[in-house]
């Protein structure tokens, strides 16, 4: 049978069920679209599916073009599980958030696999790209078998593929970027080579599922760990009396032995803030802390807070009576709009809670509201920023490409520059972080 579906995925024959068409999903089904591999996609969200419906991607830089299978796509976009028996891959690409105590929430996982399992059919390929902590995968097939009763690596295919969508980088896309696969049996792991190498460059099998699974905690926790390294050494260079930035400059000549990091306000999107702890969390259970990881986790998570007291401080310090604040950038990172688990919302909610006004400006995020603390926004105009010149403060926390920072720095009374973008400037109102 497998010499039947490899010949299917080389002639393109297959379809290919997505589930979840958000920032990992709906990428991945454009790029199965590009090479003319026909798509059907599920999501929750009645918004995300009427728009895709209308050829609308709510995704920047995220393109449906108007062949055939684009054409198809659209119509066969839905809340419906039932389409999942005409497919022969299932690539689930739903979220796996920290619940209460930072536990891993796989209830939407979970929920899904109990609407897919009714649905499923003999030789379908099973793919999670969700991160989920080491053995999750297995965990989840059982779920999903638990009245088929299929045989794996005969009848039915089991394949963890990490995720590596990194939203706003044009350098490091899909195509450049190796794909990881690995599945319950070589069969599975050579099927599922043969799916993704129609997409990636690259493709690498890893030794088993669990290793696959270990591999995306591994380059989350990596990035974690290091931004958490230089954070820690912009706090210390804060107590020194020196510029961190000068100080990365100065190590980065280095040509071996050393990678830079750029210090932040914190870290946010789906995974660096999450990843770790899974990781941690599964650790505990094995009666081990991992202490590297956690303290990483809790200092990045800290550096909101420190932010704002040197906010208060300098605001005191420079005896500013308004309460006028715009802050630039709400995006977890520059060049994207996601705002998941955003250092500059955690800082937002901070200013709001001393009663401080405010107002943002974010050239990818147009709208924002934060339910709950009386903060729904639209980005303001750069015009809209003059009106702040002679009592505003400004607050850099994500440093988009396409933003005019000399206009701000014209117009602003008062800098707090997170990210570093005025590190060349020299001027009393710049307050460097």
């Amino acid at each position: 049978m497998s010499k039947y579906i490899l010949a299917k995925i080389k002639n393109k024959k297959i379809k290919v069920g997505i589930i979840g068409l958000g920032y990992v999903g709906l990428p991945l089904a454009i790029r199965f679209l590009n090479k003319k591999i026909d798509v059907l996609g599920i999501d929750a969200d009645k918004n995300k599916i009427n728009l895709i419906k209308k050829g609308i991607s709510y995704i920047e830089n995220k393109k449906f073009k108007n062949d055939i299978h684009f054409k198809n796509f659209r119509k066969n976009v839905t809340l419906n599980y039932s389409i999942l028996k005409h497919v022969d891959v299932i690539i689930v690409c739903l979220p796996t958030p920290l619940g209460s105590a930072n536990k891993p929430d796989m209830s939407i996982v979970k929920n899904c696999i109990i609407k897919i399992r009714k649905h499923l059919k003999e030789n379908q390929i099973f793919i999670l790209e969700s991160t989920v902590y080491p053995g999750a995968t297995y965990e989840i097939f059982k779920l999903l078998n638990k009245f088929k009763k299929f045989k794996l690596g005969k009848n039915f295919y089991l394949v963890f593929s990490p995720e590596r969508e990194n939203p706003g980088d044009k350098m490091f896309s899909y195509k450049s970027t190796p794909k990881v696969v690995s599945g319950y049996s070589e069969e599975c792991s050579k099927i599922a080579f043969n799916i993704y190498k129609l997409i990636a460059k690259k493709v690498f099998i890893a030794k088993s599922i669990i290793v696959a699974e270990m591999s995306k905690l591994l380059e989350n926790t990596y990035r974690s760990v290091n931004i958490g390294l230089v954070n820690e050494f912009k706090i210390i260079s804060d107590k020194l009396g020196i510029n961190v930035w000068d100080i990365i400059e100065a190590a980065k000549t280095k040509n071996f032995g050393f990678r830079p990091f750029n210090p932040g306000p914190g870290v946010g999107g789906h995974c660096i803030p999450i990843d770790p702890i899974y990781l941690s969390w599964l650790m505990k259970k094995k009666n081990y802390n991992s202490k590297i990881i956690e303290i990483s986790s809790k200092l990045n998570a800290s550096m909101p807070n420190w932010v704002c007291k040197k906010i208060f401080y300098y605001i005191k310090k420079n005896k500013i009576k308004s309460k006028n604040i715009v802050m630039v950038g709400l995006a977890y990172k520059k060049n994207t709009s996601d705002t998941r688990e955003s250092p500059s919302i955690e800082i937002v909610k901070k200013l709001l809670s001393k009663k401080y006004h405010l107002e943002f400006y974010d050239t990818h995020v147009k709208n924002f509201d934060l339910k709950n603390k009386y903060f729904k926004k639209k980005s303001i105009s750069m015009s809209s920023i003059k009106k702040y010149k002679n009592q505003g403060i400004v607050i850099i926390g994500t440093d988009h490409k396409n933003v005019d920072y000399k206009n701000i720095f014209n117009n602003s009374k008062l800098i707090f520059d997170t990210r570093g973008v005025y590190r060349s400037y020299k001027s009393r109102k710049i307050v460097s972080f």
